[in-house]
């Protein structure tokens, strides 16, 4: 048995805890682990003061409810929460942002590959729905290599509102889907200010979303196999947008 203060959320994977560790150390309440010393996240967290406390493997996967943890989980204090409200704000006098909306995205492993493409590319802000997807688990923080602690992320009841927000204050809304509109990647010339928007691998872009967007673009397949996954086609998607806007 151990006392464990109660967190705001579990993280769980050597490189997301490290990550942590070196970018907001305050944020660590505890880390449980079965390594010892000499191990060096073990020695890196005792050198910044931050409490261990050795569990079995078995609690390990217990406590996020997967074996994937590489004998570390970390309880962590939540991030200050930012609305859209002030992202736009402070947003409204820049000449170029990039930000992405995720519509149904339900796989946490779909999620961090996302988060991690997103903070490679630089985007500003990802927002997903409370109640159509998932939310960011231990599973999507260790898949994103610790961009779920780096990129500022924000929850909203209502995508297709928020949406309408963005085009109010200058934002482009760009749909990753197909439809009579859609425009080939490579023609495609993205705003500066682009809210780019990418659906579920099953049903796609609500069509709430999807009738009110500005654009329409779809990725040209060359091979045999007819699509990408979601994290893949987003990932490309982000660099395009920095080839115009590096």
């Amino acid at each position: 048995m151990f006392n464990m203060t109660k967190p705001d959320r579990f993280i769980m994977g050597k490189n997301c805890i490290a990550e942590v560790l070196k970018t907001s150390p305050d944020r660590i309440i505890e880390v449980f682990t079965c390594q010892k010393p000499g191990d060096i996240l073990y020695d890196a967290l005792l050198k910044n003061k931050v409490r261990l406390v050795e569990v079995s493997k078995k609690k390990l996967t217990q406590l996020v409810a997967s074996e994937s943890h590489q004998s570390y989980v970390a309880a962590v204090r939540e991030r200050e929460p930012l609305s859209v409200k002030e992202f736009l704000e402070r947003s409204k006098n820049l000449d170029q942002s990039l930000v992405l909306m995720l519509d149904t995205i339900y796989d946490p492993q779909n999620l961090g590959t996302i988060l991690r493409a997103a903070e490679c590319f630089g985007v500003d802000l990802v927002i997903f729905s409370k109640n159509r997807g998932t939310d960011i688990t231990p599973v999507t923080s260790k898949t994103s290599a610790g961009a779920t602690e780096l990129v500022p992320t924000c929850k909203v009841s209502n995508l297709a509102e928020t949406m309408k927000a963005f085009q109010q204050t200058g934002y482009w809304a760009v749909a990753a889907d197909v439809s009579e509109k859609t425009q080939p990647l490579y023609d495609f010339a993205f705003p500066e200010k682009t809210l780019l928007i990418m659906g579920s691998e099953g049903k796609g872009i609500q069509p709430i979303l999807s009738k009110k967007c500005d654009f329409h673009v779809s990725i040209p397949m060359l091979g045999k196999i007819d699509s990408l996954n979601v994290s893949q086609a987003t990932a490309v998607l982000l660099n395009s947008y920095r080839k115009h806007y590096s």
